[in-house]
């Protein structure tokens, strides 16, 4: 057996007090501070083929043609997405040639020829057709093919080239600090292996982490186990491609299934979503704790005086302060200028990036190290402190015993079915991890946890496992100005308008690197192009909505989340307020053309065009929605008939089951929930330590 976990307690005398640890010491092959291997994607998925190839390049050449300094896209970028096809999970890749395969026979009843056999200028007016639908359905299965093939036609240095944008950071060296010899590979371990501890911590992201600092700080044996790679600083390049295939789950490519598709990301890697999110900090609102208090009687610690002290613990780890105004960039100057001409609060964003130096791609990974996600903060720290932990684990079940969690099975080495990074030899049998513990700690995210918990059957008698999910969604509106914006540059969420935060409507800053620019626009043909080679000149803010709308999270294909949301009126009216908002925020300082991204509703370029939005009687189907911070999939309450934990976090019916993610946070909180997640988790893991030191 090899393993790279260090057992000797009197280099740990925390774990020798407390704790109870099994296992052996030999290190692993390459040792614990070697980086992750990075091999294909799910292993060989199925290819494109010659006619399939046929379809793409048609569909390609007539969505992205050459623009002036721009190349067009064609039979090379057929050629590159029948490669990603192969690195994605399967189940996914066959819906996406599913939706190629409906694109192409679309056309026939009216032109009867498939897409492919059209002239190009007809090819063209078919897309354009799609684009312009209020038919949910032609909208999504165009997008669907577009996005990947727009990702990577534009994922290429010469085209970053071309509109003045870096491509890529050069790859800085990793340091080697004392805390890594106590990470573990899962990659790197051959044999099955059984460990004991004090406590399982299940996931390193805000939750997680937050919980197992506290944990180790008080002395206890905590072992972290986390489903992705531990990325260092070598892994933050600034490439999108690359930290959607490592860093994110199923390659970003999770979606809500409802009357409206709405991506949901989340990350998967030591520190979760906080690796790959925009830094943001805020503290929840005192009427949303109210509104727990009230509505579900939950007890008076939770308010904004009760939760104080913990917000102050997670805000000194994070170094929360406002944005420095010298890295905004150019979008947070012409939104103040908007919004004092309109008369509105605004003002730099609260971040946790004490030396950010405005590198732009946060979501993509913090190539300088300045934002201080878990992986950087509160899991190194737990490190310190006596924690372990292993990483490539996929836990399969929670063990049960007698009605009390007492440990967990895990697969080590990656999970294809996840969207993970196959062995080499697809078919061997992955090594298995059995854990024995005194408490398990769940905190796979929203999505994942209920899967995890259903699959273990825990927290089932309520019914309310996977339901009650709310997703905070998020829209954006596009702009031109005649000055350059240079969007890729500085913060890309560093400047808010609060004005409307009691009425549910935050307004944050979005800029996009080109790439992610490129998905964002739902424009085909040459004026897409157009727009494209204009990007030195876009600028791009977004918004976010409390909503009241509520989803549900099932057990989907190849083990991913099926999720299923229902954005209801009251939502897509805020939806609605939020683009008018935003169209006059740009109109006021100053914008050539506003692109509001609405179905039938291209651009608002003046008094009268913003009018015609206000009267339009905008469906669900008609937003551009995207959706990144899950929620309540598996709730706290008092009741256990409506909710699936108690205050503490503690499972109703299975005892010493924690949970400490966004998936026991009872309801939307109409700000980004990282360090809510974490002062309650900070708080739960508190009281389990007082539990297992009586």
């Amino acid at each position: 057996m090899t393993l790279g976990l260090d057992l000797d307690f009197r280099r740990w005398p925390a774990l020798e007090r407390r704790g109870r640890w099994a296992g052996t010491a030999q290190q692993a092959e390459g040792g614990a501070e070697s980086a992750p291997r990075t091999g294909g994607g799910a292993g060989k998925g199925p290819t494109l083929s010659e006619r399939e190839l046929r379809i793409a390049a048609a569909l390609a050449e007539a969505a992205m043609p050459a623009g002036r300094f721009l190349e067009g896209a064609g039979a090379a970028t057929a050629t590159r997405l029948a490669a990603w096809l192969s690195s994605i999970p399967p189940h996914l890749a066959q819906g996406l040639r599913a939706a190629l395969w409906a694109i192409e026979l679309a056309p026939v009843p009216m032109r009867l020829r498939p897409l492919s056999a059209l002239p190009l200028e007809e090819r063209m007016e078919v897309l354009r057709s799609f684009e312009q639908s209020r038919a949910l359905a032609l909208r999504s299965l165009l997008r669907a093919v577009l996005t990947p093939l727009r990702f990577i036609h534009y994922d290429q240095p010469e085209m970053f080239e071309h509109v003045g944008c870096r491509y890529e950071l050069p790859t800085v060296r990793d340091e080697a600090p004392r805390w890594l010899s106590q990470v573990t590979n899962g990659r790197e371990v051959e044999e099955d292996l059984e460990l004991e501890c004090e406590v399982l911590v299940i996931g390193t992201g805000a939750g997680g982490a937050a919980a197992a600092y506290e944990l180790a700080s008080r002395g206890h044996a905590v072992l972290m186990i986390e489903e992705g790679d531990y990325h260092r600083r070598s892994s933050f390049t600034g490439r999108p491609a690359r930290a959607y295939r490592e860093m994110y789950r199923d390659h970003g490519l999770d979606m809500a299934i409802g009357n409206v598709g709405i991506p949901v990301f989340a990350g998967r890697a030591v520190g979760g979503s906080t690796v790959i999110n925009s830094g943001t900090c805020y503290r929840a609102p005192e009427s949303t704790f109210a509104s727990w208090r009230g509505g579900m009687g939950m007890p008076a610690e939770f308010s904004s005086d009760g939760l104080a002290p913990y917000y102050e613990r997670v805000e000194r780890m994070l170094q929360v302060a406002p944005a420095d105004p010298l890295h905004l960039g150019a979008i947070g100057p012409i939104v103040r200028r908007g919004a004092e001409r309109l008369g509105l609060r605004h003002g730099a964003l609260q971040r946790n990036a004490p030396e950010c130096d405005g590198q732009g791609i946060c979501c993509f990974g913090c190539p300088t190290g300045a934002k201080r996600s878990t992986d950087v903060s509160y899991v190194p720290e737990a490190l310190k402190r006596g924690a372990q932990l292993i990483t490539a684990a996929r836990v399969s079940t929670i063990d049960i015993v007698a009605g009390r969690a007492r440990g967990a099975t895990a697969v080590l080495g990656g999970d294809a079915r996840a969207g993970g990074r196959a062995p080499s030899d697809a078919r061997r049998r992955r090594p298995r991890l059995v854990v024995r513990a005194e408490a398990v700690v769940v905190a796979g995210g929203a999505l994942m946890t209920p899967l995890l918990l259903r699959r273990s059957g825990a927290c089932l008698s309520s019914g309310m496992l996977g339901k009650n999910l709310s997703i905070h969604p998020a829209s954006k509106v596009m702009a031109l100005f005649d000055e350059r914006i240079d969007q890729w540059q500085g913060i890309p969420q560093g400047y808010q308008i609060d004005h409307f935060a009691d009425e549910g409507l935050m307004f944050e800053g979005g800029s996009l690197p080109f790439d992610v620019a490129a998905l964002a626009v739902p424009w085909t043909g040459h004026r897409y192009t157009e727009l494209m080679e204009r990007y030195p000149h876009l600028a791009t803010f977004g918004f976010m909505i409390k909503d009241t709308s509520r989803g549900e999270v099932r057990p989907g294909l190849g083990g991913t989340p099926l999720v299923l949301y229902t954005m209801n009126q009251e939502d897509v009216a805020k939806m609605q307020r939020g683009i008018e908002t935003l169209c006059e925020v740009f109109l006021a300082a100053g914008a050539r053309r506003v692109l509001p991204l609405v179905a039938g509703c291209d651009e608002v370029n003046g008094p009268a065009d913003l009018e015609r939005l206000k009267a339009r009687q905008i469906k669900a189907g008609d937003l551009d929605v995207a959706a990144f911070h899950p929620l309540g999939t598996c709730r706290i309450g008092v009741d256990p008939r409506s909710s699936c934990l108690g205050p503490d976090h503690q499972a109703h019916d299975v005892a010493g089951l924690y949970v400490c993610d966004g998936s026991a946070i009872p309801s939307s909180l109409g700000v980004n929930p990282q360090m809510t997640i974490m002062a309650m988790s900070l708080r739960a893991a508190e009281l389990l330590s007082e539990r297992l030191s009586g």
